[in-house]
């Protein structure tokens, strides 16, 4: 991008509201990929969003100028600063109603925000949590894991170790699916820390949609967001795929999708 020049343009309309109310889950995520989507190409052509003065921030006349709170989608994020969730996939105020946390783990306040937003805001069509590569939290789960000597720091520090021991099972999770598809040797391979990282990531995000669905009895949708691709989708067996996949209904379904993910990965 060195050199390069960004277009983007934000326009707001003066006439009626563009519709940006799905009426499905299915409609909602379509909404968030083709957000995503755009997002992705900016750079490579002009972006132009059209958005109706109240999606920045300015609320009918008749309502005292307050909006009236209508996000289509409640999000987990990671806190990352990397990862501005509402531009990452292309929408706008009162389009998202967003957690954020350090590794998108599903911390008892995190969960009561999204328990908030299933019981007050009807317009919520569905859930989604957005991991993201080379996640902070994650790596630090991972060499807590790989060198239980750098663990001793985060032990004693209470509110760090509840997010990092939130993602351990994910981390395990993924460890064991990259020796059961490469081998045990695979342990030794250089690549192996950013492997690691990189699945437990997708366990992680998967695993944490699945515990919204089931918790919240909605919808809820998952997608790792790619730094270098400036995208969210989900790796398959044949590598990356753009665009949101809803979450695993089971344990054998999430089973499946990481260790297809472990094998798309070279060691």
């Amino acid at each position: 991008m060195a050199g390069a020049t960004l277009s983007l343009h934000w326009t707001a309309e003066t006439g009626p509201p563009p519709v940006r109310t799905p009426d499905t889950a299915q409609d909602a995520v379509a909404l968030l990929d083709r957000g995503s989507q755009a997002f992705a190409q900016l750079g490579s052509e002009p972006l132009e969003w059209r958005l109706d003065p109240a999606a920045l921030g300015f609320g009918p006349a008749d309502n005292d100028g307050v909006l009236t709170q209508e996000p289509f989608a409640a999000v987990l994020s990671c806190s990352d600063a990397r990862v501005p969730i509402e531009l990452t996939l292309g929408q706008a105020a009162n389009e998202l109603f967003v957690v954020r946390v350090a590794g998108n783990v599903t911390g008892a306040a995190c969960r009561g925000s999204l328990h908030y937003a299933a019981a007050h805001l009807p317009s919520v069509k569905v859930f989604a949590v957005v991991g993201h590569s080379r996640c902070g939290a994650t790596t630090a789960a991972v060499d807590a894991t790989l060198h239980p000597d750098k663990y001793l720091a985060i032990a004693t520090d209470g509110p760090l170790r509840e997010i990092v021991d939130s993602l351990l099972a994910g981390v395990n999770f993924a460890q064991r699916a990259l020796m059961h598809a490469h081998g045990a040797a695979v342990v030794d391979s250089p690549h192996f820390h950013a492997r690691l990282v990189t699945l437990a990531t997708l366990a992680n995000t998967a695993l944490s949609a699945l515990v919204i669905e089931r918790d919240l009895g909605r919808p809820c949708a998952f997608g790792v967001y790619k730094l270098s691709a400036r995208s969210v989708g989900v790796r398959r067996a044949d590598g990356f795929h753009p665009g949101f996949a809803m979450a695993p209904k089971d344990e054998e379904e999430i089973t499946s999708l990481v260790l297809d993910a472990a094998r798309s990965l070279e060691l």
